[in-house]
């Protein structure tokens, strides 16, 4: 009963995902995921996106080199990353006020700044 009661659950979920989608303004599209059997969605920005995982998909055709696009996405994901550690790390600073720790973030907050401007040097 217990595991019904948890799938339920996770179908309403999935499904309030799929509703915000449509609202902001995604495409539904014919095709599912491969691992869950969601259905895709096409975001503004022009990626397909996965309710059910929660992970952007990549459509590869046949003799496309996959290489590319998986350094495509890692670039993307890193990018992301950097983006949502520097927030992280912005909002940590603001209730710190021990000085060593302040240095530290600070640190961390430079380092990601770098590896953002590699990142976005590299997609240019």
């Amino acid at each position: 009963m217990r595991i019904f009661v948890s799938r339920e659950k996770d179908e309403a979920i999935r499904m309030k995902r799929m509703v915000d989608l449509l609202r902001s303004g995604a495409t539904m599209l014919a095709d599912v995921c491969p691992i869950c059997n969601s259905p895709l969605f096409k975001l503004k920005s022009g990626e397909i996106f996965c309710p059910g995982c929660e992970k952007r998909v990549i459509f590869v055709k046949e003799g496309e080199d996959i290489t590319k696009i998986t350094q495509i996405q890692a670039i993307s994901e890193l990018t992301s990353t950097a983006s949502q550690k520097i927030m992280e790390l912005t909002n940590m600073a603001k209730f710190e006020s021990d000085l060593d720790r302040l240095y530290e973030i600070g640190r961390c907050v430079l380092t990601w700044l770098e590896i953002f401007e590699r990142v976005r040097k590299m997609q240019a």
